[in-house]
């Protein structure tokens, strides 16, 4: 398991500049007013790409420090909500939802961190569980709220990216919660990695068909 993982680790590095790549290319097929989402995208798989070269080096040396994930996360998970808001909403409207939804997203990542780095099955370790499932269900709920105006194409473009975040999302709860089970470290760390690149790359390319889509004829 323990090489499996350190692999995973490898094909998410490259999966995560491949996908920043592609987002970039991809770009010019948007019209520039719509192309805010799309770079935002190929920050999160370029911060990523970086982390993952850490994280790969770190289980590598037989001595992983999981609050590289948390690092990686703590920058990604805002930016993730922040690149869906850049193609679904604008304004004033778009800035405080930046704002409430970022500051959620850290306290999300905040209470995964402070569960993870206590014991397992320790009240910190549940402690720091509900904290961030209390704010993960806030931001599902916004997220089902924010595709009420959107009509045709857009519509079902955009619950294709609420599926997404609904059940891809639902890996990290299993990871936080394997090392309960028993010593499952090289389990939750591939269930992590599966999800960020199912999570990163692909809430990317969906991005992406949102800001075609907004783009019309345009380009």
């Amino acid at each position: 398991m323990a090489e499996l993982t350190y692999r995973l680790f490898m094909v998410a590095t490259v999966g995560m500049l491949a996908g920043t790549v592609f987002l970039l290319a991809s770009s010019r097929e948007v019209d520039p007013k719509h192309r805010r989402g799309v770079y935002i995208s190929a920050l999160v798989t370029g911060i990523a790409w970086y982390h993952y070269q850490k994280m790969g080096a770190s289980w590598d040396s037989g001595s992983y420090d999981t609050g590289l994930r948390y690092v990686d996360w703590i920058l990604t998970v805002p930016l993730m909500f922040v690149e869906v808001l850049a193609v679904t909403s604008s304004g004033a409207e778009y800035n405080e939802k930046v704002r409430n939804w970022g500051l959620a997203a850290v306290v999300m990542i905040g209470g995964g961190y402070y569960g993870e780095t206590s014991a397992a099955g320790s009240d910190a370790y549940w402690v720091g569980f509900v904290v961030a499932m209390a704010a993960y269900v806030y931001l599902m709920r916004n997220l089902q709220a924010e595709g009420m105006g959107l009509k045709g194409a857009e519509a079902d473009q955009f619950e294709k990216i609420k599926n997404l975040i609904l059940i891809g999302w639902i890996i990290y709860p299993l990871g936080y919660l394997a090392p309960v089970a028993g010593d499952f470290d090289a389990i939750r760390e591939v269930l992590y990695t599966v999800a960020d690149i199912i999570n990163k790359v692909g809430l990317g390319v969906l991005v992406l068909g949102m800001a075609r889509i907004k783009s019309g004829e345009k380009v």
